[in-house]
């Protein structure tokens, strides 16, 4: 115990003890707005179509799995040379076996593409929010404005940092009274087939970041949840032909056939079942995460937010792992017709 308060040890002690102090009491961040839907880049519009912050995520998590993808096969040889091919290899040999014991060598080298594409998108996808300036970059715009898109009533004021304008944490808050006459000038301009641009006195500004976790958008959740429940029904008529229906009209379950039949109803609402349920856990763990890792860097902005963002990383590959991982089990599911004429 007492060499831990000597030497190196003693130091490293003293420095994170006036690190916290100095975060403590000399730098305060603003707790950034913590919006469900996902924010608009102001005057980022293609042919018309607004342009999110989680929407240039969804490309940066894109761009970043072509293209390790194409610098791991760039150079590629039978024995495997150099960190990404050999990381690669090794990726594809233990999902490759783990899916064989699920569901056969077939089905595993059938859909293991499908299963590596959801995992690696959704895995950068998470991790990319850990990256500093991924939700602190963006537009400021008046606090007004937010409120009109958005409902958002809390801003701070704004301060010129190394001839960067940054907010800074002086809340600033709307009344009721701003808030009737914002819908109001909103209302008017929207009448008038008019952009809202808030007053030419802003009493505050919020940020709009560039960047924000793409799974933090439910359109994206949404529509990855119904992709692997289509295309697993898709790969059920593939493979047991129209015997598939059985599954939802008279399956042979129980032999008993009012049974039977509560039981495809019920296997009818599952389907409904695994889009929200894909949905939402997914979209769930990874919003949470974002306003912890928030709120730990309003509280004390140096140390406390290092050991979230290491419980980030775990949470990001789960995410991305159970998401593809009960994909690839209703694809295997979706192979049985319960016609009655298998054996399990």
């Amino acid at each position: 115990m007492r060499k831990l308060f000597q030497g190196k040890n003693l130091l490293y002690i003293i420095g994170t003890l006036a690190l916290i102090i100095i975060a403590a009491f000399f730098v305060k961040v603003p707790l950034p707005t913590i919006s469900l839907p996902a924010e608009h880049i102001p005057g980022l519009n293609i042919f018309g179509f607004p342009i999110t912050n989680t929407f240039i995520a969804t490309i940066l998590a894109d761009i970043t799995v072509l293209l390790i993808g194409y610098l791991a096969v760039r150079k590629m040889k039978d024995v495997p040379e150099g960190f990404l091919q050999n990381m690669m290899e090794w990726v594809v040999e233990i999902f490759d076996g783990m899916l064989t014991d699920i569901g056969g060598k077939k089905k595993a080298r059938a859909w293991l593409p499908m299963f590596l594409t959801l995992l690696l998108f959704l895995l950068f996808a998470n991790w990319w929010e850990l990256v500093p300036g991924f939700d602190s970059i963006g537009v400021i715009e008046p606090v007004e404005v937010a409120y009109a898109k958005m409902g958002v009533t809390t801003g701070f004021e704004t301060k010129e940092v190394l001839g960067v304008t940054s907010l800074v944490a002086n809340e600033v808050k709307l009344s009721k009274e701003d808030q009737v006459a914002i819908k109001e000038e909103a209302q008017h301009a929207e009448e008038a087939n008019h952009e809202y641009h808030g007053p030419h006195d802003p009493k505050g500004y919020v940020l709009v970041p560039f960047l924000r976790a793409a799974a933090t958008d439910l359109n994206l959740t949404v529509a990855l949840a119904l992709i692997v429940v289509v295309l697993s029904h898709v790969i059920g008529f593939r493979t047991v032909g129209l015997k598939y229906t059985r599954r939802f009209a008279m399956p042979v379950i129980t032999g008993m056939k009012p049974i039977d039949v509560i039981v495809g109803i019920l296997e009818l609402f599952s389907e409904f079942a695994k889009i929200i349920s894909l949905a939402f856990r997914l979209f769930g763990n990874i919003f949470a995460g974002q306003i912890l890792l928030f709120v730990m860097a309003f509280l004390l902005a140096f140390l406390l937010p290092l050991p979230f963002m290491a419980f980030e990383l775990f949470v990001g590959f789960m995410q991305a792992f159970v998401f593809a991982i009960l994909a690839f089990i209703y694809f295997e599911q979706a192979t049985h017709s319960h016609a009655g004429d298998e054996h399990h």
